[in-house]
């Protein structure tokens, strides 16, 4: 018999506990937590709680100390969807958490699941392969997590990269992506930065083109255009307008690229004037900027090669290096410049089918 016990997190108590894990398995540069969203996911008040029924779970030993967590999301489709998924080096603590995770998608009639995602596509998911120093919004996870999801039967049914490229030099270019920039704007595109001051304007004209470009991505769910801008208004106090582009063509916004400074997990750490004055130093002399959010209209080809090249050129008048981050494998992004790639970090998403 185990001496792993698997509960449901209900007891104000077992929440703490549940949010005071990751600290245990993190040391403080590899942790990136935002308790403040998961406290409200845990009291169901945060916004991508609707329309989702949630079951955290908590897994301790014979001591009472807690060795695992979970969280099931469970929306009307078919797939049960795990995340928020932490762990000590243990299999036995894996497998008990993760069959009770299955024991509950099976009472909820779902026929398989798919992690780790943290509710939803618009929060974090995605194993990392590696245990690298962590840049702002990757998924950062300790590398023995997709082995023992393995263990338990997952599978690997999603792969993603993200390219590292050095300071941009005169030699890094692409006549290719030049050509396509010219063109654009030869077609009659308009190329612009947003005004901080009208931000929420700025969100609603990206939110269509973004809707449309990953409504197939993996762990999708529909959000309404308010929730949108509610969830990315905070982006305004730590984005550098001038290394976000925005690509409209007679009035209407067609693409977008943003790239945020490198803040690592500084986002994450609990707010206080030491933290603010960290993340405006970073913010005005960014080493590394992270290529986070892209998004093209169907129907513009060659724009997103465009908006690449406008990047470049802002890093070289910068004199930074940068991140492509989280592509899915095989998509057209994964082979822009890809002659100056110096190095690669693979992702993975898991899945397990349950039921017939």
């Amino acid at each position: 018999m185990s001496e792993i016990n698997v509960s449901i997190v209900k007891k104000n108590n077992d929440k703490e506990l549940f949010l005071r894990f990751p600290s245990k398995v993190y040391d403080d540069k590899h942790i990136m937590q935002d308790k403040i969203f998961e406290r409200e996911v845990l009291e169901n008040t945060n916004i991508l709680c609707k329309g989702v029924k949630t079951v955290p779970l908590i897994a301790k030993n014979k001591n009472d100390e807690v060795v695992a967590r979970c969280l099931l999301s469970f929306y009307e489709d078919d797939t049960a969807y795990i995340g928020f998924f932490e762990c000590i080096n243990n299999s036995e603590a894996a497998k008990e958490l993760l069959t009770a995770g299955e024991s509950i998608a099976r009472e909820e009639g779902k026929k398989k699941i798919l992690g780790p995602i943290d509710l939803s596509f618009w929060a974090r998911y995605r194993f990392c392969t590696s245990e690298d120093l962590p840049y702002i919004g990757e998924p950062a996870n300790k590398v023995y997590y997709k082995g023992l999801w393995e263990e338990n039967g997952f599978k690997v049914s999603e792969e993603y990269i993200s390219n590292f490229f050095d300071v941009a030099d005169e030699s890094f270019d692409s006549e290719k992506a030049r050509k396509r920039l010219q063109s654009a704007k030869d077609e009659g595109y308009v190329f612009t930065h947003p005004n901080v001051d009208d931000f929420e304007k700025y969100l609603r004209d990206i939110y269509p083109v973004l809707i449309e470009g990953y409504k197939d991505f993996c762990g999708f769910k529909m959000i309404s255009e308010e929730d949108f801008v509610k969830l990315y208004s905070p982006l305004k106090m730590v984005i550098d307008p001038e290394t976000v582009f925005l690509a409209y063509k007679d009035g209407d916004l067609k693409g977008f690229l943003i790239c945020l400074p490198d803040y690592g997990n500084l986002l994450c750490k609990a707010r206080t004037p030491a933290l603010l004055l960290s993340v405006m130093n970073v913010k005005s002399h960014a080493k590394r900027y992270v290529l986070l959010y892209m998004g093209i209209d169907a129907k513009c080809p060659g724009l997103g090669s465009a908006l690449s090249q406008l990047v470049v050129d802002m890093l070289k008048a910068k004199s930074c290096c940068a991140v492509s981050a989280l592509i899915d494998s095989g998509k057209a992004t994964g082979g822009y410049f890809k002659e100056n790639i110096k190095e690669k970090r693979k992702y993975v998403l898991l899945e397990k089918t349950i039921g017939d």
